[in-house]
């Protein structure tokens, strides 16, 4: 193909990648390369969350202060595959494993990917886990939502970047 055939195919294919993408029911954020993708699923929130990273990438809902009392969702991708773990605020610049705050892994499935963009990772959790040491969210409730990543494939080094915004879920 030429490039203007692939130009045309392109044009022309746009808009049922925007169909399917609307269809899908996703809202969507995106700061410094940073793209959040959430919607509500019934009991559960799905979310995507992709950075310009081949290390970790994570997301934190609910904070009080910092990462204090945050709900935080924090993985990466290795030769292995994708590891995802639920983790808590326990400081404002501190978060560590739900077990050992007191809580359990609530998240109910999860998947990533790596590519020469960056890490993906695909992950779905309750609204409400009942868990002491995650925050219970309600569908249509504007939340303080953090965004990170860093450089290497473990949960515990520091972020390269982060930023947080308010969002309703």
């Amino acid at each position: 193909m030429n490039k203007g055939t692939i130009i045309v195919v392109f044009l022309m294919l746009l808009p049922i990648c925007m169909i399917a993408a609307q269809e899908a029911g996703y809202k969507q954020v995106e700061r410094d390369g940073v793209v959040f993708q959430w919607r509500i699923s019934g009991e559960n929130l799905d979310f995507i969350l992709s950075a310009p990273t081949d290390g970790w990438v994570a997301v934190g809902f609910d904070p009080t202060n910092k990462m204090k009392d945050a709900n935080m969702i924090i993985g990466y991708v290795a030769r292995k595959g994708a590891t995802v773990e639920d983790h808590f605020g326990v400081g404002a610049i501190r978060h560590a494993p739900d077990r050992r705050a007191g809580g359990q892994n609530d998240i109910i499935e999860y998947d990533g990917s790596e590519d020469s963009d960056g890490t993906t990772l695909r992950v779905t959790i309750p609204l409400d886990s009942g868990d002491s040491a995650d925050r219970a969210l309600t569908a249509g409730r504007t939340y303080t939502v953090l965004l990170a990543y860093g450089r290497r494939d473990n949960t515990s080094s520091i972020h390269k970047w982060r930023d947080s915004l308010d969002l309703t879920l």
